[in-house]
């Protein structure tokens, strides 16, 4: 007994559907039976007949499928111009800049505001649907001090920095950018695929330790640091600048923040001494205190 072969209808690409659907109405033309067409094309009896009911309308799409699903926005709570809106806001300001009572983007601060524009209820998970269809993502915040004045910093980097950039060629000097950091040894950001249920395991100390950093990086990435415990004194910025000048044969341009210690009377003593080996650069203090 020969069974009738039955393809996958659905698997083919638009355009070879398209194509076998002109050759059943071609075949129908010529007199074949539906049978006959189904059993040449390898379709079901039932998808010939159906073509056949609905051939003007399918002939008006050149014989090409129609479009599954919803229209784009269609039973959709944000309108497609409500959602460039809202995801503007997302990108380039803060929920405090428009009234929100939030401090940073989560899910909870992105639903208040959806529901602010369209005076509905939207549930969390919906929420993850607009932000995943955005393109948005959870991510951990880089931290920029509250003092600081981004119009500032710009045009101390627009007009003083050149500056700095143009006297340190012309004296052959090296320039560098200096600042501080904390590190705790109990710290551990990186994430690990694991099979659901069986969170992987780290071993890390009990007890609390900390290590502060201090180090200073070329423009063209060269980097020096040094690692002490506790808080930057005086005596350790100076043993820094110190073996700074040692470790680099040309004269150093430092651009420092404006942290107490790098103002210290001791310091600015220091610095006068060796001023043929090493000169400080104070940018604004809305510069201060850049972390990431």
């Amino acid at each position: 007994m020969n069974i009738p072969k039955i393809r996958d209808f659905r698997s083919l690409s638009e355009e070879t559907q398209a194509e076998l659907r002109r050759l059943a109405f071609k075949k129908l033309d010529m007199g074949w039976t539906q049978k006959r067409v189904a059993e040449t094309i390898e379709v079901q009896n039932e998808t010939i007949s159906r073509w056949a009911a609905n051939r003007i309308e399918i002939e008006k799409r050149d014989c090409r499928g129609m479009k599954r699903g919803r229209e784009m926005y269609k039973q959709r709570i944000l309108t497609k111009k409500q959602e460039e809106k809202i995801k503007k806001n997302i990108e380039t300001k803060t929920p405090e800049k428009l009234g929100l009572p939030y401090a940073l983007w989560n899910r909870k601060a992105i639903q208040y505001c959806i529901q602010k524009e369209t005076k509905k209820k939207i549930w969390p998970q919906t929420v993850s649907k607009y932000t995943k269809r955005w393109g948005l993502s959870p991510q951990r915040p880089t931290k920029y001090a509250y003092e600081q004045d981004h119009k500032k910093i710009q045009e101390w980097l627009k007009v003083e920095y050149p500056k700095i950039v143009i006297e340190a060629k012309e004296n052959d000097a090296e320039i560098h950018w200096e600042d501080e950091t904390g590190v705790a040894l109990s710290t551990f950001y990186a994430r690990s695929y694991a099979p659901k249920g069986k969170t992987p395991v780290i071993r890390l100390p009990a007890r609390k330790g900390h290590i502060s950093i201090i180090a200073s990086i070329t423009n063209r990435g060269d980097m020096r640091f040094m690692m002490y415990p506790g808080a930057l004194k005086t005596n350790l910025f100076i043993l820094f600048a110190e073996r700074l000048i040692k470790d680099t044969p040309k004269k150093i341009y430092l651009i420092v923040d404006n942290l107490r210690v790098h103002k210290a009377k001791k310091v600015q003593e220091w610095q006068k001494k060796h001023s043929d080996q090493i000169k400080f650069f104070f940018p604004t203090s809305i510069c201060s205190a850049v972390q990431s």
